[in-house]
């Protein structure tokens, strides 16, 4: 059940969770391979030029004539909006690109930003996500840190067995995606060091926790099985850290959540498509 809110509704309601519904990647592929890592001072200026006036639209021209990224060769931005375009724009969710416009108003190392960005660049790559959830996850929980390169490589062994396009790809483009994405993760703050890694909890904003309670519903799920959602372990959260979170999303009124033993009541006051 929903109940009618004052809060300013920014975009359709029906459409924001239609958008949502369909945004999570759920195939594998090596496009990280020619991602180099997290990109986010590059997204923060693409985020930045579309809140000084850019239309989203006119992005790809933008950036091929130069005026956005334009520290950078041609190839280079071509590759860097691919990147880009794929994990922000393609799903085509207005008020997700509208949130990271205002997110970006908070600066390139944000929290507002930079767990808003890790989000949706994770919710886009299969891989990624897998790995977080799975792998990273599981050192996580059993209080073990360190993380090598070459665990990467075995969960990709392990992944193979379900997307059997992995084992066409050549050493090289498996290492490569392996170096990618933990740049990526430590740019995102999920592990720190250089050469020898170390798993850490990131910073999260109240924001980026009710986007993905926001795509959690879109997807179908609710109540309960929200809060036992494997997505939460991308911020490397227990069950009882979920509950808390819930708790503060309820106090700022942006959600009603109740829980009493295994009964859990979780509600929109705040819908998905308005601002806070």
């Amino acid at each position: 059940m929903v109940q009618a809110t004052a809060t300013r509704n920014t975009f359709p309601r029906d459409l924001v969770l239609a958008q949502l519904s369909s945004l999570r990647s759920t195939v594998v592929s090596a496009r990280n391979t020619a991602g180099g890592g997290a990109l986010l001072k590059e997204t923060h200026e693409v985020f930045r030029a579309i809140d000084a006036g850019a239309d989203p639209n006119d992005l790809k021209a933008l950036i091929k004539q130069a005026s956005i990224l334009g520290a950078h060769s041609h190839d280079t931005r071509t590759r860097i909006w691919r990147s880009i375009g794929h994990s922000y724009f393609l799903p085509g969710c207005q008020w997700v690109v509208q949130s990271l416009v205002e997110a970006s108003r908070s600066g390139l190392a944000s929290t507002e930003f930079v767990s808003l960005a890790y989000l949706y660049f994770v919710l886009r790559d299969r891989l990624t996500f897998d790995f977080i959830t799975g792998s990273v996850w599981s050192k996580w929980h059993q209080q073990s840190t360190p993380l090598d390169r070459s665990e990467f490589q075995s969960f990709l062994e392990l992944e193979s067995a379900t997307f059997p396009d992995i084992k066409k790809w050549s050493e090289s483009t498996r290492k490569k995606l392996g170096r990618n994405c933990l740049t990526a993760l430590r740019e995102f703050g999920l592990l720190r060091g250089s050469r020898l890694k170390q798993i850490q909890r990131p910073a999260v904003a109240s924001e980026t926790a009710f986007h993905l309670v926001c795509v959690l519903s879109a997807e179908g799920l609710e109540g309960r099985a929200i809060l036992n959602s494997p997505d939460w372990r991308l911020f490397l959260w227990s069950q009882a850290e979920v509950t808390n979170l819930l708790g503060e999303l309820a106090q700022k009124k942006w959600i009603r959540f109740e829980k009493a033993g295994n009964h859990v009541i979780l509600q929109f006051i705040r819908f998905p498509g308005e601002t806070p």
